[in-house]
């Protein structure tokens, strides 16, 4: 089967929570520096959490980026950014807690920097929690690429190009979708930047010739 996944020569990870999944999926998946998108439960001690069984987790998100195209210091500022982490968000408990989970002290350097600033900034004091290196647990299918799935047209496109699920998930295109189609990104921005995903010629091909077709 043909990759359609950006490639880079290095890729690290950023996993955090600011309230239900569905929404930051969404909006991280247009980024350019992002090669993957997935939902899940973190920060927890509860064994193998599900969506009815999260216990004491928090809906996240996990993504896979280029350094070299977006920075984590980026990714720290459009989290911050992009939902109140002053407001206590436990009125589900622990489900949509502002937090972030650091992958290395690199990381988490950053992370006390760029949350120093947005405090200073803004006069105002973050209340997310930070935890290192903790594991992610992913979300059900129905909860992956949830905005893309709900476009039936578009999924008969999609679906064939993929061996199984995970592949779709763990795609490229389908996190740049997945943000187009709640307006976060443009099409023509995504037939743009596919030049420069290095992938082979045949499956750059069969990427534009699915942006060309696709229906909603």
């Amino acid at each position: 089967m043909l990759d359609f996944n950006r490639r880079a020569q290095k890729m690290e990870t950023a996993t955090f929570g600011m309230g239900c999944f569905w929404g930051p999926e969404s909006q991280f998946g247009q980024y350019p520096g992002v090669i993957h998108t997935r939902t899940g439960f973190a920060g927890g001690t509860t064994a193998e959490p599900t969506y009815r069984n999260m216990g004491d987790h928090t809906e996240s998100i996990q993504i896979a980026f280029d350094p070299s195209l977006l920075s984590y210091e980026d990714i720290l500022r459009i989290f911050w950014d992009s939902h109140d982490a002053v407001k206590d968000r436990s009125y589900k408990g622990r489900q949509y807690l502002s937090q972030l989970i650091v992958h290395s002290t690199e990381q988490l350097e950053s992370a006390q920097k760029v949350k120093s600033e947005w405090e200073k900034q803004n006069g105002k004091r973050i209340g997310t929690e930070i935890h290192y290196d903790l594991p992610f647990y992913p979300a059900e299918d129905r909860h992956q690429k949830y905005f893309l799935k709900r476009f039936d047209k578009a999924m008969d496109t999609l679906l064939p190009l993929f061996p199984d699920h995970t592949s779709f998930v763990y795609s490229t295109i389908t996190a740049r979708l997945n943000g187009f189609v709640r307006e976060n990104g443009r099409l023509s921005d995504i037939k743009e930047e596919i030049g420069d995903w290095q992938l082979s010629e045949e499956a750059e091909t069969v990427l534009r010739d699915m942006l060309q077709y696709i229906r909603w």
